[in-house]
């Protein structure tokens, strides 16, 4: 009997041009491994925009907001695999406890030396292999491949010089505007203050914002606070109301809205079937 592979994990590579619409910011709860083969991209990762050149990875951790973007200049290729911490939560029993929870818990972008690309290129073409010719050890395959693959990215991330990928500099005033909405989003926060607070007008910062991120100023501060909501709802006993009012929403019925419109349900519900989601 043929075994499947499992639901909760996915590998793709995918080619683009720049005429591709890009699709909107969203996250999952998986975790996703972003690899890019070749070209150049735009990268926008929770509060923070990288520009992507070949041999740059990124680790975006479940639940994190996240976008790509194209920058005109030819076709790239990429590689993105989604998968689940229990399908390699046993790596600690080698690595040590706590590694690859703490791995995962980072947005960590850098670039894999070219000398060590051939072999994570490998890896994931084992993966991309498996999974679409599956046979009843492709799940052991997958593991294995997938395992050493994280292990490989672990060792880079610790032990190389010069991986670390800068956050992309062409557009640091809005990296600076997402990090101050990031670490403010229970305060109010308007348009035309933040404008005034960076020495902006008000028109270039919303085009501006909207064009390096990939979300409009309100949407993206309305993501963030839904994103704290999700962990308040899951972390603690507090009540909806309260959750509501602690990340920013002056009204309960509105935070309501503005949570079934991005996670799909009410927020009791989400808390109820966190498993779902």
């Amino acid at each position: 009997m043929l075994k499947n592979v499992p639901k909760e994990f996915n590998i793709q590579r995918i080619k683009r041009d720049a005429s591709f619409k890009p699709s909107s910011t969203h996250s999952h709860p998986f975790h996703e491994i972003f690899y890019l083969v070749s070209g150049q991209c735009k990268v926008f990762i929770d509060h923070n925009i990288y520009t992507f050149n070949k041999g740059d990875i990124a680790i975006v951790p479940a639940g994190t907001l996240h976008k790509t973007d194209y920058t005109g200049k030819g076709i790239h290729e990429r590689i993105v695999i989604s998968f689940t911490e229990e399908q390699v939560h046993w790596l600690n029993n080698y690595a040590g406890d706590g590694v690859v929870e703490e791995f995962l818990s980072a947005n960590d972008v850098f670039s894999i030396p070219d000398r060590r690309r051939d072999y994570a290129e490998t890896l994931m073409n084992k993966l991309l292999f498996e999974k679409n010719n599956p046979d009843i050890l492709s799940p052991a395959f997958i593991s294995t491949s997938l395992s050493e693959l994280l292990l490989f990215i672990i060792r880079c991330k610790k032990f190389e010089d010069n991986v670390v990928k800068e956050i992309d500099t062409n557009n640091q005033i809005m990296q600076e505007i997402a990090t101050y909405i990031y670490n403010h989003y229970n305060e109010p926060l308007m348009l035309d203050d933040i404008a005034h607070q960076f020495n902006l007008s008000r028109s270039y910062l919303s085009k501006k914002f909207k064009a390096s991120t990939g979300f409009g100023f309100k949407e993206y501060m309305i993501n963030i606070r839904i994103k704290k909501a999700c962990e308040l709802l899951l972390g603690t006993n507090k009540t909806i109301t309260e959750i509501a009012f602690e990340c920013g929403f002056n009204d309960s019925n509105y935070f309501g809205d503005a949570f079934r419109r991005i996670k799909g349900v009410s927020p009791h519900k989400y808390r109820k079937n966190a498993e779902t989601f």
